[in-house]
């Protein structure tokens, strides 16, 4: 039996809470007014705190944008990949869940969801450290999710490789459909599921699925 994990301090707990409110507030302020006009002031005057104690936790206000960008890419992606490997058994029917959960919330996003993600393709493209973040939180956990499968996977492919491709594609298809009003980002996820299913997958894993899915 595994042991519970060490009780945070009184002291850890509150600069938790603050760090908190200063996401809370800043992600208030992003859904007001957009991002450009998100200033550290701003955030000091609705969380009640000086800048010197936002400095405390962020450096600057990009290091809170992309505190806020990482986490959030990791939630989505790590929870969806998570239940993929929890629920289904094979590597078409994981692809499927975690890309369709991506389609969702793609096509469904709210205009502060759309912000955020603006700014973390802006991120990738405008500093390297940043991302290579991004990209990492992406390649470490569709890995996991290939690495899962490997009996499942063409043979001359690897998981790194099957990993690295999947998030180049995905990172794609965000970037168009926030700069183009008309993209069709669900018709472009399905054909990118269908795609990834017949390049990356076994015929006889395909074919064994399909005939469970008949039977």
């Amino acid at each position: 039996m595994s042991n519970p994990p060490p009780r945070k301090s009184l002291r850890e707990r509150k600069k938790q809470a603050q760090r908190s409110r200063i996401i809370e507030e800043a992600l208030t302020l992003i859904g007001q007014s957009g991002i450009a006009d998100m200033t550290i002031d701003a955030i000091c005057d609705r969380a009640g705190i000086s800048r010197k104690t936002f400095y405390n936790y962020y450096g600057t206000r990009h290091d809170l944008l992309f505190d806020i960008c990482v986490s959030r890419t990791l939630e989505l992606v790590r929870g969806s990949v998570d239940e993929a490997l929890e629920r289904f058994d094979h590597l078409d029917e994981r692809i499927s869940h975690v890309l369709g959960v991506q389609k969702q919330q793609l096509c469904q996003a709210s205009d502060l969801e759309h912000e955020l993600a603006r700014y973390s393709i802006a991120s990738i493209g405008n500093s390297l450290a940043s991302g290579a973040t991004l990209l990492s939180v992406m390649n470490e956990n569709f890995l996991r999710l290939y690495s899962a499968s490997t009996g499942d996977l063409k043979d001359s492919l690897s998981a790194e490789f099957c990993a690295e491709m999947t998030v180049g594609m995905i990172d794609t298809v965000i970037l168009n459909h926030l700069h183009n009003p008309d993209y069709d980002a669900g018709q472009r996820y399905d054909e990118l599921i269908d795609f990834l299913c017949r390049s990356l997958v076994r015929e006889r894993a395909r074919l064994r699925v399909s005939g469970a899915a008949q039977a």
